[in-house]
């Protein structure tokens, strides 16, 4: 059976890569695209307009975005949120059914086995509707920790103890998104950098009173620089937001387990007066 388990986790670990992976591929190509159909050909235009006349190029959207560094960002920034498509399950929310009583605990009139399966049958419903659920089957580590020991303490510990590990499991899976969250700055920094050197390369130009070369060098820097912040400031935010959504998900589990089934079902059990160990 371990070895089953084993096997299982090392595919799903293998099919998460694959699917990172694709999903670089994909947004790398898309994003190199539309650089090349659209972004390229328009900040051309610019640069050359603005050259002829000897006057640096209007700032435009294709001129800001249109150096290596820039498309670097832009393709770290939807892998980003691709990541997070997988990882945070944007699309499924089952938090509403914490919020109520979706097991319907509190019709419960008596604590005995059958009660315990009928439990594990709506559980298991539900379970289907969200398959890919980590928080229900907390719940089922609950309800199966009763069955096979009738321990409330140790249901709700046992419960307790797979929260916390899926919110582990969860951190560990979003550490390529924190990389990127610090990697985004660091391009754009990089961009900064190369613009500098640029510029100063060409200060004899510029002593010279043609400033062409020196401020056009001092634009990739600045745009570089502004591109990547401002991509970094949207994903900072929604990162935020999505993991407080999480650890709100994973403290409405755990009240649901610990202030209304574990303890609607001891005090029934109290009541029909069952043994307990």
């Amino acid at each position: 059976m371990a070895t089953i388990r084993s096997n299982i986790a090392r595919f799903s670990n293998d099919r998460m890569v694959l699917m990172d992976v694709i999903g670089l591929v994909v947004i790398a190509a898309l994003v190199h695209l539309v650089y090349f159909l659209f972004i390229d050909p328009a900040a051309e235009a610019a640069l050359k307009a603005a050259e002829a006349i000897g006057d640096v190029p209007e700032r435009t959207i294709a001129v800001v975005v249109k150096d290596l560094e820039q498309e670097l960002c832009f393709i770290l920034f939807f892998w980003c949120i691709w990541l997070w498509a997988f990882r945070y399950r944007l699309f499924t929310d089952e938090a509403y059914l914490f919020e109520s009583d979706f097991l319907e605990v509190e019709s419960v009139e008596a604590y005995d086995d059958k009660t315990l399966v009928e439990l594990e049958q709506k559980l298991g419903e539900i379970t289907d509707a969200f398959p890919n659920s980590k928080l229900l089957s907390c719940v089922g580590v609950a309800v199966n920790t009763l069955r096979q020991h009738g321990d409330f303490k140790e249901a709700n510990d046992a419960s307790m103890d797979a929260c916390e590990l899926h919110l582990e499991v969860m951190n560990s899976n979003l550490s390529i998104t924190k990389y990127i969250l610090w990697a985004i700055p660091s391009v754009g920094f990089l961009g900064t950098v190369r613009g500098i050197g640029q510029a100063l390369a060409q200060a004899g130009e510029a002593m010279g009173g043609d400033i062409t070369g020196v401020a056009s060098s001092l634009g990739v820097a600045f745009n570089s620089t502004f591109v990547a912040l401002f991509l970094s400031l949207i994903l900072m935010f929604v990162s935020y937001v999505l993991q407080g959504r999480e650890e709100k998900l994973i403290a409405t589990t755990k009240s649901y387990i610990s202030s209304l089934m574990i303890p609607r079902l001891s005090a029934l059990a109290r009541q029909t007066k069952l043994p307990q160990t």
